[in-house]
Parts: structure tokens; C-alpha cells; sequence
């Protein structure tokens, strides 16, 4: 299979061309000799973040075991969400006669050994080569699991009514328990069990924006529904609300309160986790009566702000921060979703991926998985075309393979993701860019160092990358892939380079791009630089012109060695100032305060993040910071920092 898109090579040596056109380069400096630790984690958990909206057991490989095994062996990919199995087997699934709307216990145990032995266990023996690459999130629906919902059997029976929460809870927590193998047993005995589940998919979309259903009705079925999970299964993680498309800010942060922060509330005790979805998407508008496309982004500021404000309010209610599931991200252009396949509409997805990513790798210790919405072939979701978020597609899709040729399936576009991270392993190590439209991040194997670039300008951007320490190791070479978008959508290119520690690299507009370096040596990190994010001891304060708002950051643990980033969410209408005056502990911070990404300009409000670097000298274990801005009107939602302890 051929990793490289041909056209690719029409543009080698490019990336050496200094185009007066782009904007003033931007300084991106590595240093190999620091290792960066969050919390107790610095390396790349590819099973955390390398992951395909699938599973081993779904019907869609049998004939594309060529591609089953060019993802999970050859691009090292994870198999992680199954929102359906669980949905399925309820629909068959037969009632218990001494206590009608539950499942009937005796089914399910020999159901499940039936599951684990004869179906996976006999009938896929050439899948279980993969079970090391299996890391599951399982979920419930709507249907058949919300209160009032029959079963919907295969066969076309009636089916029964599901008696409520409690039964829905103790169903799955006997599929838990029944349908999976033990740690201790063979492959033979079926496949290994999810670590996580969802009780509901997206279930305030379906029940309260387009239903009659309130939060806290929702709410209260997870709670009981996690009762009855436990009563039968303790060992898995339990989450929710699998929030769809979060807007905190939305009617002056109501919003926050009737939703999220309601689910803390009610839930937060029930729940183990913290599910969310998040998608950049594309918008059809017009101007001056000419039809165009804007983004409405959570890439950059406004993701940093939303998984910020989660943080700042489980901190203050928990006493630590409940970890995130992000279990669907990408992106998204509603003009063309319901049309033919197109490699434009890939470019549309694939394109946020890797940024929201990165902002998910800033969190090592809180994101237990991360899963971009890929599925297979979903030949479920065929309406009058094909499903839009497919890994697989028909080679005569593209309007030009004919014959029996074009009913073979072949990959989309979207594949090109997981080329692109295909060889990212290692330690992290500390990292810096000169401007904040530049994400970064490097890892280090052996003799290899992985330095990503991802950009969230609409434009090109100079980028010139310095590699530090590492002193006396010769560089072998440089190798880039670099994803970007053309008129013919995602192109994954690849170039090597003479190998200098210090040059130009043209990163594409709204592009990713992974540079390997080779040494000649092992990679020797001789300093540790350790992360700890700290909260303010309040959150989400009106803003009032001119009126300095305080907030307390204690206990803040300090080496002689650091550094520190202040980090202020932040919901105002457009027009307003970004721009507060900020003191820490009592003196004003000279540099102004940055924003990540766009603003936002086709949202009703901006809710982002701000950021600005603390000088050393300030820093304290209690440090009191004042906030004014010159006029009134939105929030500060969240305050928190960032130190940098050197070791």
C-alpha cells in the first residue's frame, strides 16, 4: 500500500523556498536534554490518542483483512469505541419472567459464553492476533436503553419494555460481566473487556434539544444506571453525560450551570469519568449577498478554555480534576455532509484532528482517550449516500473508477491522519514556539526525535525549528511528513532534508506536520522539568469595567529552578477587550496576554483562553492575582496556572 500521495513529489525542496508573501517566521525551539513530565507521565501512550472509532468483532473487516492489518500492524493504531454491540444485544435480549422490564440473568450467562467462545472465540481466530490493540469505550443509545423504550428484537418480535434506569444499569452491567473474558483467561475465551462505558450517547441532543426532556431527568437516569452497572460489575470506569458540542458561554454561562455544572452536581459522585464531544465545523453563510464558508472552531483557544473550566470545577468540588474521555473530535462541514464523497470533505475533517489532539496531549494525566469520529465502512449510516466519517469507502465514489474495480473498498482520505502519526513513540521533552498559532510538541525514541507542528493560522507559516542540548550527537538526517490541504484535498508529503539542527520549515495552512531527526547516538535527557497545573480557589467571575478581580492560587510547590504560565478563560461579546491589565502578586505583567487559534468571529461570543508567561521572580506558594478589564460585560470562567518545576 502506498503510504504517499504521488502528486507529492512535485513539491519537493519547497519547504527551502523563502516566500516574501508569508507572514515573519516563527522561532520553535526543542530541547532534547529536557524530559517533560505531567504528573507522573512524560511518554506517548499511542493507545490513549492513536484510535479508530471501531472494533475487532464488526463485520465490516471480514474481506479487508489487508487493511485490518495495515492499521493495527503497520500504522500501530487502537481500536477504541463500540457504541453499538452493547445496543444490539438488548434488542435480543429476553426478559426476565419473575421481574418483568429486567433482563432475564440465565440469557445472559449463556449468551455471553456463547459470545465469548463461538463467535470470537472459534468463529474469529484470525482476529485474535489483535486483541493487544483493543482498548474499548462502550456506550449505550437512546434506543433501546431510555426510559420507556421496548426492545427491538432481530427477528421482528415484539419485544418488551425496559423498566427504566435500573434495568438499563443492570443490563449492562451483566454484559460487562458475561460477554468478556477474564485477565486471566486465553484469547479463546473471548475478547477482552472495555475499561470504559458511557451510559448514554449525546443524550441531551436527542432528549432536551430536540426533545421534551430536561437535564436533570437525564442526569438522574445516570446515577441509577451506574447502580445497577455496579451491582453486577465493579471493575470499569463509568462516564457521561457524553456531552454533544459543549457552549459554556452560551446566555451569559447559563448554560454551564444548567448543564455541565449541573451533571458535577448531580452525577459527579456516580461518575468516574467525563465524556465530551468536540468538533471544529465549517459554515455556510453569506456576505454582501456572496455565499462562503467560516469556521467555528474549538481548536486553539476555545477547547483550552472549555476542558479549562471543567478542570477548575471539578478541582473546586472534588478536590481533583475527574478525567475526560473525549470519545468523538474531528471535524465537520455540514454543505457537504449528505452529498457524495468527496476528498474535500476529508480535508474538512481531517484537518482538526491533529490540532485538538495536541491540546488532549497537553493532558496526559486527565485524558484517559481520546477517539477522532473514523469509522469503518458504516454501511449502517447509508442514506441516500454513504455515510460521511468513514475510514473505508467504494473506489467509484471518487466518479471515475468503473467496472467490477469500483465496488472494492478502499481507504478515504481520513487514513492519512494515522500515516501522518504512524511513527510517534517516546519521551516528551520541553518544547517552545514564538508564537501561540504554532502548536508543538516533541517526543524522543532511542536515537529519533519527533518534533510536530501543527498550524491554526488559514495561512502558511515560516516556522524555524532549533534543536538544543543533545551536544556531541551527530544529526543523521531529517525526515518530514507534512499533511496539508490542496484543491484535491489532504496531501501527505513526505521530503528529507541535509541534516542542520536549525532551519526553515514552511508549515501549510490549517496543517500537521511530524519532523524526524536521526542522531547517530541514543538521545541522553540529563534534566527533568516537572508540570503541576494549580486552580484558583474561586472560578467564573462577572466582569465589571475597571474593577480588579482577585483570585488566589495556594499551595503552590516551587524549585529554584521554574517557570509558569498564567492561563485565563475568558467569555465576552465580540468588541469587547481581550486585553486585561493582569498583576501577580502585586505587580503588573508587562507581556500581553495571547490568545491560541482564531476569534471567533462567527460564534455569538469568544470563550477562549489567555495566556501569558510569569517571570520567575514572582512566583510564590500563595500567589494572589488581579484581573481588570476596561470595560464591562462576560466572564472570567476559569484562572489557573502552569509551573515548570526543573529537577
Amino acid at each position: 500500500m502506498e503510504l504517499f500521495n504521488k502528486k507529492s513529489f512535485l513539491f519537493v525542496g519547497v519547504l527551502f523556498l523563502v516566500n516574501m508573501c508569508l507572514s515573519q517566521k516563527i522561532a520553535v525551539d526543542v530541547d532534547l536534554s529536557v524530559k517533560h513530565q505531567v504528573g507522573d507521565i512524560s511518554n506517548f501512550n499511542r493507545k490513549k490518542f492513536i484510535n479508530l472509532h471501531a472494533t475487532l468483532t464488526e463485520q465490516d473487516w471480514k474481506g479487508e483483512e489487508d487493511k485490518l492489518a495495515y492499521m493495527l500492524k503497520d500504522l500501530d493504531v487502537y481500536l477504541g469505541r463500540d457504541n453499538g454491540s452493547m445496543g444490539w444485544a438488548m434488542n435480543q435480549a429476553i426478559q426476565d419472567k419473575k421481574r418483568l422490564g429486567f433482563v432475564d440473568p440465565d440469557y445472559m450467562i449463556t449468551k455471553g459464553k456463547y459470545d465469548r467462545e463461538k463467535r470470537y472465540g472459534a468463529q474469529m481466530i484470525d482476529r485474535h492476533q489483535y486483541d493487544s490493540h483493543l482498548d474499548l469505550v462502550i456506550g449505550g443509545q437512546k434506543h433501546p436503553f431510555w426510559i420507556g423504550e421496548r426492545t427491538k428484537p432481530y427477528q421482528g418480535h415484539l419485544g418488551w419494555e425496559i423498566n427504566g434506569a435500573k434495568a438499563s444499569g443492570d443490563f449492562m452491567g451483566l454484559f460487562l460481566k458475561h460477554y468478556y473474558r477474564n485477565e486471566n483467561e486465553s484469547v479463546g475465551q473471548g475478547q477482552p473487556r472495555p475499561k470504559y462505558i458511557e451510559i448514554l450517547n449525546e443524550p441531551l441532543y436527542e432528549l432536551v434539544t430536540t426533545g421534551d426532556h430536561s437535564p436533570l431527568e437525564i442526569f438522574k437516569f445516570h446515577n441509577a444506571a451506574a447502580k445497577g452497572i455496579r451491582a453486577h460489575f465493579k471493575e470499569v470506569m463509568i462516564g457521561g453525560y457524553t456531552a454533544a458540542f459543549p457552549i459554556f458561554e452560551e446566555n451569559n454561562f447559563k448554560r454551564w450551570h444548567n448543564r455541565m455544572k449541573l451533571f458535577y452536581d448531580v452525577s459527579g459522585d456516580y461518575m468516574d469519568f467525563i465524556s465530551v464531544h468536540l468538533y471544529d465545523f465549517n459554515k455556510h453563510h453569506y456576505n454582501n449577498g456572496k455565499a462562503f464558508h467560516g469556521p467555528i472552531n474549538h481548536k486553539g483557544s476555545r477547547v483550552e478554555a472549555t476542558l479549562d473550566m471543567m478542570e477548575h470545577y471539578s478541582q473546586l468540588k472534588f478536590g481533583y480534576v475527574k478525567p475526560f474521555i473525549i470519545s468523538e473530535y474531528g471535524g465537520r462541514d455540514h454543505s457537504l455532509e449528505w452529498k457524495p464523497w468527496s476528498a474535500i470533505r476529508d480535508w474538512e475533517f481531517v484537518k482538526s484532528v491533529s490540532p485538538l489532539m495536541m491540546s488532549f496531549m497537553q493532558r496526559p494525566n486527565i485524558i484517559l482517550k481520546s477517539i477522532p469520529f473514523i469509522v469503518n465502512k458504516a454501511e449502517w449510516g447509508r442514506k441516500k449516500v454513504p455515510y460521511a466519517w468513514r475510514l473505508l469507502r467504494q473506489a467509484n465514489e471518487d466518479g471515475h473508477t468503473k467496472g467490477k474495480k469500483g465496488q472494492k473498498w478502499v481507504f478515504t482520505e481520513l487514513v492519512k491522519f494515522y500515516e501522518l502519526w504512524a511513527s510517534v513513540n517516546g519521551v516528551r521533552t520541553k518544547t517552545k514556539a514564538s508564537n501561540p498559532n504554532i502548536l508543538v510538541d516533541t517526543y524522543v525514541e532511542g536515537n529519533k526525535a519527533f518534533v510536530i507542528l501543527s498550524n491554526l493560522n488559514d495561512q502558511d507559516e515560516k516556522v524555524d525549528v532549533n534543536i538544543l542540548g543533545n551536544k556531541g550527537n551527530k544529526l543523521k538526517s531529517i525526515t518530514a511528513k507534512h499533511l496539508y490541504g490542496d484543491v484535491d484535498g489532504p496531501i501527505l508529503e513526505k521530503n528529507k532534508f541535509n541534516a542542520q539542527k536549525d532551519f526553515l520549515f514552511v508549515l501549510g495552512a490549517e496543517a500537521t506536520a511530524i519532523i524526524e531527526y536521526s542522531f547517530l547516538l541514543p538521545i541522553k535527557m540529563d534534566q527533568l522539568m516537572e508540570e503541576t497545573k494549580y486552580y484558583a480557589t474561586t472560578y467564573l467571575k462577572e466582569i465589571t469595567a475597571e474593577k480588579p478581580i482577585e483570585f488566589v492560587l495556594e499551595k503552590v510547590k516551587l524549585t529554584t529552578k521554574k517557570e509558569a504560565s498564567l492561563r485565563i478563560g475568558v467569555g465576552r461579546d465580540h468588541g469587547k477587550s481581550l486585553n486585561p491589565i493582569i498583576k501577580i502578586n502585586g505587580v503588573v505583567l508587562k507581556a500581553t496576554a495571547n490568545y491560541r487559534g482564531d476569534d471567533q468571529y462567527l460564534r455569538d461570543q469568544f470563550f477562549g483562553l489567555l495566556e501569558v508567561s510569569i517571570p520567575q521572580f514572582l512566583l510564590k506558594n500563595e500567589n494572589k492575582v488581579s484581573i481588570t478589564f476596561p470595560d464591562s460585560g462576560g466572564h472570567i470562567s476559569s484562572v489557573s496556572m502552569q509551573v515548570f518545576n526543573y529537577k
